[in-house]
Parts: C-alpha cells; structure tokens; sequence
C-alpha cells in the first residue's frame, strides 16, 4: 500500500513537472508539436524548458521564444497549423536547408518577424499576398525552392527590407513596381527565376541605399540608364536577360563587380574610359562577355589596379593590338577570346604571377609565346590564332598539372612525350621539334584498361548522340564562350543532407550511396576553384526530381539543372561506369575532359557519389533536333524574340519573313543548318546521315510510321526507296513541291551514302561537305 501511494506521487510529481514546462497554448507546447510533426520528436528533451532546446531563443531564460534555428534538421513535409504559427513573439525564423514542402497558414500572423530564413527548400506554389503582413521584416530569403507564380505586389509593404533573396525559384511575370517603397533595400538577388519584362520606372533612384544586384538569369529586358541612379551600389550582376543600348550608365561610384555578359549591349567600349565619375581603383570583377560591343579595348587600365577578373571575350570588336596589362599584377582570370586582337602577345605577361586562367584563342595573333608566369596557371588556351616558334619549356613542363590546356591551330612547334591523343586534341596542327635521336618509345600509346575503355565508350556515345541539336547552333543562338569563370555567387549555405540518396526514373532506380551530401565534391575542369558538391547538384536538379529530367539514354538518365554561379548544365548519370574504382573513374574523366571536339558537347566536369559515376556537361540551350523537328509546334520563334510572328536573318541567306506557318518547314532553313567549315571524324558519318534523313523527311529514327512498310525504321525505309528511285516520296510533305524537289532528292542520296552498311563504304566528311556545296542554293553561296 506504502508502496503504491509513493509510485503514485512520483508519476504525479513527473506529470506536472511535464505539465510546467508546457502549459497549453504555450510556447514550449507550439515547439515540441512542431518538431513532433516533422520528424524529429526523439531529437530532443520535452520535459526540460523550451528556452533550453538547442536552436531555440529566448529573450531571457524563460518564454516567450524569439528565435528558432532549425536549420540543416532534415525537416520533412508540410509544417502544420497552429506549431509555430503561433509564436507571436517570434522575431527570427531559419529552416533553411531542409526538405519542407509547404508552409502553415497561420506564418503569415507574425507580425514581429524580422528575419526569415527558408531557403533550400523545395516549397512549391505561389508565394501569397499575405507576405506583405511582415511590416518590421528585415530579411527574406527563400532562394533555391519551388515558387512559381508573380512576385507578390504586396511586398510594397516591407518598407523595413534590408535583404531580399528570391534567386532560384520560378518566379514569372515582370518585377511588381511596389518594390519601389522597398527604400531601405542593401541586397536583392533575383537570379535564376524566368522573369521577364523592364524594371519598374525610378528603379535605380528609388533604392539609394543598394548596394548588391543580381538579376543574372531571367529575360528582362531594359538598358544602362535604368542603373544610372544608383549611386550606393557595389555589386552588378544582370549576365543572361536582355539589356540592350551602350553600358556607360553601367558604371557608376563605388562598382567592385559588373557582370553584363550574355546580353544585347551596344556601343564603342572605349567611351567608357571617358566617363569620369567611375573609379576604376574599386574594381575587381569586370565581365562584358558575350554581347555586341565595338571599336577597341581599353587602352588603358592602368587605374584598374585591384582587377582579378577581365573577361571580354565573343564581341564585335574592331582589330587591335593587345590592351596594356602590365599594371594588372593582382589579375587572376584573363579571357580575351575571340576579341579581334592582333600584333604579338606582350611579355608582360609574364608579371601577372597571380593568374590562374587565361584564354586568348579565336584572335589574329602571331609571334611566339612569351613565358607566362606557371606558379598558379591552370588554364591556358592560345588556339585558333598565327602563333609560331616553340610552346616554352617552363610552361610544357607544368601542362600535365593544369586543368586545361589547348596550343591547336596554330603554327606552333615543340618536343614532347604527351599521348597522340593529347597531340591530337590540344596541339592539332603543331610540328615535331624532337631531334632524330628522340626516343620515339614516349610517344607510343599505352594500352588502356578495359573497364577506362567501357568508360570512354559510354561518354563519346553520349556526346555523339548529342551532336545532332548542334546543327541549330545558326538558329538563334549566339556564340557561346566556354566561361571557365567562377560567376560571382552569393552566400552559400553549408548543406547537411543525410544519405543514402535513392532516385526513380521512368525506367530504373539509382542509388547514391553517400552519407553526407556536401562532403562529396564536384569537379568542374575549368573552374578549379569553385567549391560545388553533390548537395550542388542534388539543388540544382530538384533532388534529381523527375521534373528535371531530360531524357534517359542507354547509358543512365539526363537531368538539367543550374549550378552556383549560373552554371547551365545537363547532369547524366553513367551506369556503365560504376564498374570503375574512384581513381580508374577519375583519370578516365580527366583525360575524357580535355577532349575539345567542335561538334560534341564538352565533358564540364564529373561528380562521384558512391557507385555512382555523374558526368556533367553544357547544356544546350536550344535543345536538340528531337525537340525542334519533331517535339515543338510550328511557329516557335528564336529565343532571342518572341514577341514577333516572323523571323528574319540579318544577312538575308535566303531566309527572310518566316511567318508561324513556315518556320520549320523550309527546305533552304533545313539545308543551310548542314553547312560547317571543318569536317567532322569518319566515326560521325553515320549519325551525321541519320540526321540528314531526319531534316529531308521529318520523321524519327525509330518508332514512326512509313507508308507501306511495317516494323521498319528510318534508315531502312529511305533506302529502300532510293534504291527503287523513289526518293521523291519520302520528302516531308511540308517542305515537298517547293521548286526545289531536285536538290532535297540529292541530299537524300547523300544520307543514303553516310548510312552504308559497311563503314568502308561511306564517305569521309570531306566528301560529304563537298557534295553538300554542289548542291547549295545558288543564293546562299
């Protein structure tokens, strides 16, 4: 009896000690229901006070709770009503880095929060108007997440903002004019979202107090003066919209960062020199990449001291002589690529001991190499230019530790033992320069292993199959850059993601087994100090969600995505290549990765996670033949403009008011894809074929149908029927009767050629580009 009236008080003693430490509708209770409800109820001690929990703040050593930090938990799910909803007190709030997928209705009550963090997520929807009930916010980041929809007009009301980071999403429409009232903004990152239209009016007089800008990713459109009046700001990143007229406005005060790569920017770039009010001392990031500037370089950077990063590569530049860069000591990244450039590469080169990447290729330079500085390059590419004399000791010395490397093109000479495969893909065109006495035995290719054979086979077939939306390159794409820059990112946060990882495709599963996300590095070839991770990828591709799947090959599955710093890449997953040890996989995607071939699709870098082997290319941007052949509707405009019914080609190659009907079915808009300057390997000539087949017929390879004839394909039925002169018959009905029948019949005979049984048979890409030009329009010639 003594016994069980002693149990009972110590159970009644437990109960209200239980009882205390959460009162109902207390504090203590709307903590531990929520992290109940979202997975993590073993996590922590519930009897103890909630202001003792780790992650949870209060302003003293009891209620009410003002801050909560959960994140990197491992959240899962929707976060329930009435949990933390209902801290009213609630002045900070970070879940990032979790796997929540909805938001409580009750959030948008708390009208005392200055700080909310829900970044890394995988939110999805519209983000409400109620948002606009956080009248003391301060910052607001809900980057890399699911949001679609407009941006809520409703943030007028945040007149408190100081941070706003939205990047990363899938935000529409054009950016709300009531983020004009927004007057107290420092940081906006909108990048990475679709985004379209102009800035608001007043854009850059209104927020005085800005300091970094990050539109890079989206399609608006606009020019230099709508950034004119913004006289605080430090950091201007707009790369991939649509600015268009001349970039003077651009620079403005204090500016330490300007990106405007990859728009329409116009003008003489040396009227920037004559702006006076920019002071070139402060600048350290400079790209104008990749847009339609003119007249010459600048002359004079002397007062750009501080400079670690210079890209002006693909303009319209007028010939001239290399810029004066010796005053440039701190530059680490140089890439005058395709800039016009003439004369001799100074030696001044050899002061920049700071650089890591320079790229000089697509230039009219001549004259030899001078010696670079080695100690920290990584990068070098001089192709495509008049070089001559011998590639500098010092700097062949330190090639097999660098990144990337290409010498082709040019009339260079020198004395090595690289493989002939190196030979042939980053010094084609250079001569011998070994005496006779040279042991030829260093030259000789060794034996590669059978499992790095597998390996190889599954990317060059990759790529191969990918060659085809290659041929659309003329097609509304401007020239792309290789960017081995590192874009300038914003903070990243730490990502402590628990594996194993499982995936499902339509077809198969695939598991990453890795224990910790962001612990297995990413490498990207040419860009050896950015700092990705496998939690990198699992951002940018959605947790390889089947949303961001592009296709799946024989080889594995092909997921889009965007790494940090804007970096659009198609990720594929080698199941072929799981056979390999981390370090065969390594030096097979090494050596794979110095490939440069002008219709293949460069290997950017590679991941491995576990088994799992993960191949990571360019994406291109204009899709593939699949996609505009067969997949698209008829009248789909360039990327470049939507906003027209026509399409016209400035130089007038026969391909002028291509209304919505016609834009895809032209016979001249189809034949002139298949005219390249260089020929491609005998190895391609096959597919080559296909995809000719595929311009003149408008059918698929496999899996359509072909009067009278069953269970055939592509290949089979036009040669049957070019045999039996009937090759009329198989012209796509869209671009048939024409006036030119004659010329899309010999161009059909000319794929019946490529697609010869026997591989002696075929002809060489040579003769295929010569047979090509005997039957070019006469008006494109």
């Amino acid at each position: 009896m003594g016994f069980g009236l002693f149990g009972f008080i110590l159970i009644l003693t437990l109960f209200f000690k239980l009882l205390a430490s959460q009162q109902p509708n207390s504090d203590g209770l709307f903590v531990s229901e929520f992290l109940k409800e979202m997975g993590l109820a073993s996590s922590h001690n519930f009897s103890s006070p909630v202001c003792s929990w780790q992650g949870v703040f209060c302003d003293g050593e009891k209620e009410p709770v003002t801050g909560l930090d959960f994140t990197g938990l491992g959240l899962t799910g929707y976060i329930p009503d009435t949990t933390i909803g209902k801290l009213i007190k609630l002045r900070s709030l970070d879940l990032s880095n979790n796997k929540i997928t909805g938001l409580p209705s009750d959030l948008w009550s708390l009208g005392s929060l200055k700080s909310l963090n829900l970044s890394s997520n995988q939110i999805s929807g519209s983000l409400p108007n109620n948002i606009g009930n956080f009248g003391f916010l301060e910052s607001l980041d809900l980057s890399r997440n699911n949001f679609s929809g407009e941006i809520p007009a409703t943030i007028s009301s945040l007149v408190s903002l100081q941070v706003l980071k939205l990047n990363g999403n899938r935000f529409e429409q054009s950016i709300p004019a009531g983020i004009l009232n927004c007057r107290s903004l420092v940081t906006i990152d909108l990048s990475l979202n679709q985004l379209n239209g102009a800035l608001p009016d007043g854009f850059g007089a209104a927020l005085s107090k800005l300091k970094t800008l990050n539109l890079a990713g989206n399609v608006i459109h606009g020019k230099d003066s709508d950034f004119s009046e913004m006289k605080s700001i430090t950091s201007l990143n707009i790369s991939e919209n649509v600015f268009q007229g001349s970039v003077m406005g651009v620079f403005q005060d204090q500016l330490e960062v300007i990106d405007l790569s990859r728009n329409q920017f116009q003008g003489h770039i040396s009227q920037v020199q004559l702006n006076s009010s920019y002071t070139w001392s402060h600048l350290v990031y400079l790209d104008l990449s990749e847009n339609q500037l003119s007249g010459e370089i600048f002359h004079n950077l002397s007062q750009a001291q501080n400079l670690k990063h210079l890209n002006l590569a693909y303009n319209r530049f007028t010939r001239h002589d290399f810029p004066s860069i010796e005053m440039l000591l701190g530059l680490e990244y140089l890439n005058l690529s395709s800039t016009s450039l003439t004369g001799h590469i100074p030696g001044a080169i050899s002061l920049l001991r700071n650089l890591n990447t320079l790229d000089l290729s697509r230039n009219h330079l001549t004259g030899e190499i001078p010696v670079p500085s080695v100690k920290n390059l990584q990068i070098i590419d001089v192709s495509h230019n008049n070089l001559s004399g011998e590639v500098p000791l010092s700097l062949l010395e330190k090639l097999p530790w660098m990144g990337g490397f290409n010498f082709s093109y040019n009339n260079l000479s020198l004395c090595t033992n690289f493989p002939p495969e190196t030979l042939e893909t980053s010094f084609f065109g250079s001569s011998s320069s070994c005496p006779i006495a040279a042991n030829p035995v260093l030259f000789k290719r060794k034996p590669a292993k059978h499992k790095g054979t597998m390996l190889a086979l599954a990317l060059s077939l990759s790529m191969v199959c990918l060659l085809t939306g290659l041929l659309f390159i003329a097609f509304g794409c401007r020239k792309k850059t290789r960017m081995w820059a590192v874009k300038q990112t914003s903070y990243k946060e730490e990502q402590n993601i628990s594996g194993p990882f499982s995936f499902k495709t339509d077809s198969t599963t695939w598991v990453a087994d890795v224990k910790q996300a962001n612990s297995v590095p990413v490498v990207i070839f040419e860009k050896p100090l950015l700092n990705i991770t496998f939690a990198d990828l699992l951002t940018a591709t959605s947790n390889f969600d089947r949303g961001t799947l592009l296709a799946e090959g024989k080889f594995g599955p092909v997921y889009r995505g965007f790494l940090p710093g804007g970096i659009h890449v198609a990720v594929k997953v080698l199941v072929l290549g799981s056979t390999l040890t981390d370090q065969e996989a390594a030096r097979e995607l090494e050596y794979l990765g110095r490939i440069k071939h002008a219709n293949l699709v460069p290997l950017t870098g590679y991941c491995l996670a576990g088994d799992q082997r993960i191949a990571i290319y360019d994406y291109m941007e204009n899709g593939n033949l699949q996609n505009l052949l067969h997949d698209l509707p008829l009248g789909v405009q360039t990327v470049e403009d939507w906003s027209t019914d026509t399409w016209e080609e400035e130089d007038n190659d026969g391909i002028q008011n291509v209304g919505s009907e016609g834009l895809l079915t032209t016979w001249r808009f189809q034949f002139t894809q298949l005219d390249y300057d260089s020929p491609t390997p005998k190895s391609d000539v096959y597919c080559f074929g296909v995809v000719l087949l595929e311009l003149i017929t408008g059918k698929k390879p496999i899996g359509d149908d072909y009067p009278e004839a069953k269970e055939t394909n592509l290949v089979c039925w036009v040669r049957g029927l070019v045999r039996n002169s009937q090759g009329l018959s198989a012209i796509d009905p869209k671009i048939r009767d024409t006036g030119l029948d004659d010329q899309m019949e010999e161009a059909l005979k000319i794929g019946y050629l490529c697609t010869a049984d026997l591989p002696s048979k075929r002809p060489t890409m040579q003769q295929i580009v010569g047979l090509l030009k005997d039957i070019e329009p006469t008006s494109h010639q």
